[in-house]
């Protein structure tokens, strides 16, 4: 297969998905969409609630700043910046 050709193949494969796209009844797309959005963050948002619930709690508990960070996937340093302020007492 040439150069050009395969140029070619290329642009077809890349033009391929928006085809699809055009195909779809945006209006219905749109609508959908930021739903789901919306649906998303207001669980992303309890999710973080509930984490933070728990972070304090964890602390309050006697758990250290390492096995927090460690159950939340982040630094020691980063958990006690983030959660400090937020433990009473």
């Amino acid at each position: 297969m040439s150069k050009m050709s395969k140029k070619k193949d290329k642009k077809k494969e890349a033009a391929a998905p928006v085809a699809v796209v055009r195909k779809i009844d945006r209006s219905k797309l749109t609508t959908e969409t930021l739903k789901t959005i919306a649906t998303q963050v207001k669980a992303k948002r309890h999710a973080q609630e509930a984490c933070d619930e728990a972070v304090i709690k964890a602390r309050l508990e006697g758990c250290s700043w390492v096995q927090i960070a460690a159950a939340l996937g982040i630094s020691p340093q980063g958990a006690r910046q983030k959660y400090l302020s937020r433990i009473p007492g």
